[in-house]
């Protein structure tokens, strides 16, 4: 977690009660003695503290008298309200590898007052957007996060706002938003349980991201060790390949996955599970150039089932995922938040994924 001054927190704080309407136009604000008591800071800490959020207009200082909610303000959640724009962040601004979730979206808003509006954080940061998002006046927000903690300081802003906020593919690691996300672990489990039904007793996991960081990778990883556990079979992504093979985030990916290979064969293995399909295809495409066959030298099957996937040759096996449907059920579950606000907060949405069967595997 990014660390925040501790200035900030105190700001963070007070701003979120003046947004969610505790602290009030008019009220006034805790001195900056009782401040630096609550927080135990120093009273330099505090009054920089009021000092942001006075520069900011959310509050006026008087004299001998003390700091109070700038009468003239009018909270996000007031302004938004009355607001039917809906926004969607994405790592990624084109991309139909990962599957048409604004279909999804738009699918469903269509049967509603409320329109859709798409940011990319490509070319300006997640935390930027997200901050920008905070302060605007749409009625809610569906988020695809880059990672599970990354910007945590800004999301938990947004729970403690009480911000209509769900997040699709991923969890948010600590913070209780609804999240729509596949079914992760058990599309792993049936993509390495195809593998040992067609006799392979050597099967390795490979990401290109630390599995502790990101939960839906985390989840495809459970689930292929629990199907090995379930067949008594070793993992044989812990063991040597563990450091040097599981993960991989030098932007060096040819290279890194040229070794995997050699790996790969000089311990005997024969089957892979992917992290996704564009690792697979990659993995393929190396073989190929390195005078291997697929699947003769070893099976693979990838995770998506990416447009792509059904093109390459061989074509590739994998695990398809809904993106409509994920979209539409995020849509769905958000305006439901927005139109109820006060309801509990309902479980986490889990959409079915399928084996695709292709080319990639073949029984031993």
């Amino acid at each position: 977690m990014e660390q925040i001054p501790l200035y900030q927190h105190i700001v963070n704080n007070l701003k979120a009660k003046i947004d969610s309407g505790e602290l009030k136009a008019g009220d006034q604000l805790p001195t900056e003695a009782e401040i630096s008591k609550q927080f135990s800071v120093s009273r330099i800490t505090s009054k920089r503290a009021l000092t942001e959020l006075e520069n900011a207009n959310l509050i006026f200082r008087v004299q001998g008298k003390g700091s109070f909610v700038n009468t003239k303000l009018t909270p996000a959640h007031a302004l938004a309200k009355g607001s039917k724009e809906i926004l969607l962040i994405l790592p990624f601004s084109h991309n139909p590898g990962l599957g048409d979730y604004e279909k999804g979206i738009n699918e469903f808003l269509a049967a509603t007052d409320y329109t859709l509006n798409i940011q990319s954080n490509t070319l300006v940061g997640q935390r930027k957007l997200l901050e920008a998002a905070l302060r605007s006046s749409n009625a809610g927000l569906i988020f695809y996060p880059v990672s599970s903690n990354s910007d945590l300081g800004i999301l938990y802003q947004y729970h403690l706002q009480k911000y209509p906020l769900v997040t699709m593919d991923k969890t948010i690691d600590g913070i209780p938003f609804l999240s729509v996300v596949s079914d992760n672990s058990n599309g792993a489990y049936m993509a390495c349980k195809h593998l040992i039904d067609n006799n392979h007793k050597k099967i390795a996991y490979v990401s290109s991201l630390n599995v502790e960081n990101f939960s839906s990778i985390r989840e495809r990883y459970f689930g292929y060790l629990k199907a090995l556990h379930d067949y008594n079979l070793n993992d044989y992504s812990v063991n040597d390949l563990t450091e040097r093979y599981l993960t991989h985030e030098d932007g060096q990916g040819r290279a890194y996955y040229l070794q995997f290979i050699q790996a790969v064969k000089e311990q005997g293995i024969t089957g892979i599970v992917a992290e996704n399909d564009l690792i697979a295809i990659e993995i393929i495409q190396i073989a190929k150039e390195i005078g291997l066959s697929i699947p003769e030298d070893f099976s693979i099957v990838g995770f998506d089932n990416i447009h792509l996937s059904s093109f390459v040759e061989p074509k590739l096996t994998t695990i398809s995922q809904d993106f409509g449907r994920m979209g539409y059920l995020a849509a769905k579950h958000l305006i439901a938040t927005i139109e109820n606000p006060h309801q509990p907060p309902r479980e986490n949405v889990i959409v079915p994924v399928q084996l695709i069967e292709r080319q990639t595997v073949r029984k031993l």
